[in-house]
């Protein structure tokens, strides 16, 4: 559980629009569309590495806010237990939960990759953490997530999510994966 010292730091963060930041970065995205490396293109840089992670922060945000049907907004705060924080209200009640963002990266990037072993590395985190995990599905796969048997997760939660058409343009999200799953699909931002 956070204490109450790191609850009011996260207060003191500005938390952004993930669908205004998705619209803005779509814009973006055009423009990168005109740059020959495709390093730079897909964020592959080192150097670009935390703006492809805010994207997905964005993303994933929104999907969340769709499947859960609440407005959600997000603060880029990394930590050793997180990658971002969401924030939305519940009755009467602000509530933050942090989130580890981690990727099953595109096969041309690592071919050997799997979901079984990033999810089995899981581990290194500590147990009963309060913190939710997002998985990005970054590669073209057919996998069955109701059917998967998941190792233990040493966090809160557990939500997948995928580009569910090669433009961007629709996504899907799935979660918790460990106790209620669900699964809704939502439109990038226009």
């Amino acid at each position: 559980m956070a204490t109450p010292d790191l609850l009011n730091h996260w207060r003191t963060l500005t938390f952004y629009d993930p669908a205004k930041i998705l619209r803005d970065l779509k814009a973006l995205e055009r423009d990168l569309g005109a740059i020959d490396d495709p390093t730079v293109r897909r964020l592959r840089t080192p150097g670009l590495k935390k703006y492809r992670e805010w994207r997905d922060a964005a993303i994933f945000t929104y999907g969340m806010g769709v499947a859960q049907g609440k407005e959600m907004l997000y603060a880029t705060e990394e930590s050793s237990d997180y990658d971002f924080l969401v924030a939305w209200r519940q009755e009467d009640e602000h509530v933050i939960c942090p989130v580890q963002l981690k990727e099953l990266v595109p096969a041309d990037l690592n071919s050997d990759a799997t979901l079984d072993n990033l999810l089995e590395k899981l581990p290194i985190y500590s147990p009963g953490s309060e913190t939710v995990l997002a998985v990005k599905l970054n590669r073209r796969l057919k996998i069955s997530l109701a059917g998967m048997t998941m190792p233990p997760i040493p966090f809160k939660q557990l939500w997948f999510f995928w580009s569910a058409t090669p433009d961007g343009s629709r996504w899907g999200i799935y979660g918790d994966a460990l106790t209620q799953p669900g699964q809704a699909e939502f439109e990038h931002p226009t």
